[in-house]
């Protein structure tokens, strides 16, 4: 008893090290951008913020190409979102399907796409092709279907009893009935985690963003953070001298990191009751 009473301290001590080990740099971030931006070029900032302001913020949310950037990015995954659950969920239940004529060989043609792809050149050429270059359809369309999701959703269709189905063609349902009053609710955990999973995608993507579009206008938030960290042209980007004599750059940065990151700290603990029981979709099948 002893001895399971101190392995289970050394794991919760071990796990307990590591989300520390993930947590600081994510506080770090927090702390420099309400810091004093003296004290951060110094190096005396340790654990708690000194000199709080918030002029960071105050000149990254007055910024337009920071608010074009982030309104670009909240369409890019909200139209993601509703494109890739409606085609992976619909694919996935008809493949749930036994009775489906060519089921087997349309698994087979879906499981070579997770082993084989085109590449980066014929993606593009394809893009290009179809006159998607330059529009918010280029960040959206060619990732609309993830193989690997559309696994997983079919395996927890599988997984619902065959008896309510019957029943309900009884009742005169047809499939598409049958999909969204019975297989849809009861699939709710996996369609949350599925989607936490698509809308980080989205919300994160940059390469796409860099090959597909070449438009200010169509600048993603991640291709802003990248302007701000690689290019470090503070003055190009905000454009008052004046107001960032004031205000280091790591500051700045920081507070655009954070302001990317908070929608979906801010939305995955509404979702995060369905996450638990999502990550186990088809782990236990009967």
């Amino acid at each position: 008893m002893s001895y399971k009473w101190s392995a289970s301290t050394v794991i919760g001590a071990v796990l307990v090290l590591f989300a520390i080990m993930t947590f600081f740099p994510f506080y770090y971030v927090i702390l420099a951008s309400v810091s004093n931006s003296d004290l951060i070029t110094e190096g005396e900032l340790l654990l708690i913020p000194r000199g709080f302001n918030l002029e960071a913020y105050s000149l990254i949310l007055a910024n337009n190409q920071f608010l074009q950037s982030f309104l670009v990015t909240v369409t890019r995954t909200v139209l993601g979102l509703a494109i890739n659950l409606c085609l992976q969920l619909t694919i996935a239940y008809a493949l749930s399907k036994t009775y489906l004529p060519g089921r087997k060989w349309f698994m087979i043609y879906i499981i070579i796409t997770m082993m084989f792809n085109g590449g980066i050149v014929p993606s593009f050429l394809i893009v290009k092709a179809t006159g998607l270059m330059d529009t918010i359809w280029a960040l959206v369309i060619p990732t609309a279907i993830s193989t690997w999701n559309v696994i997983l959703l079919r395996t927890f269709f599988e997984n619902v009893p065959d008896n309510l189905e019957e029943s309900a063609k009884i009742d005169g349902a047809n499939d598409f009935t049958i999909f969204l009053k019975i297989y849809l609710p009861l699939s709710l955990p996996s369609i949350m985690t599925i989607g936490l999973f698509i809308a980080v995608h989205h919300w994160n993507s940059f390469m796409d963003a860099v090959i597909y579009t070449s438009s200010s206008d169509l600048k993603v938030m991640q291709l802003f953070l990248r302007d701000m960290v690689i290019q470090n042209e503070m003055a190009a980007l905000l454009g008052d001298m004046s107001a960032m004599s004031h205000v280091s750059s790591l500051s700045l940065r920081t507070a655009a990191i954070f302001l990317s990151a908070l929608p979906i700290l801010i939305v995955y603990p509404f979702i995060q009751r369905f996450f638990v029981k999502g990550v186990m979709v088809g782990a236990v099948k009967g």
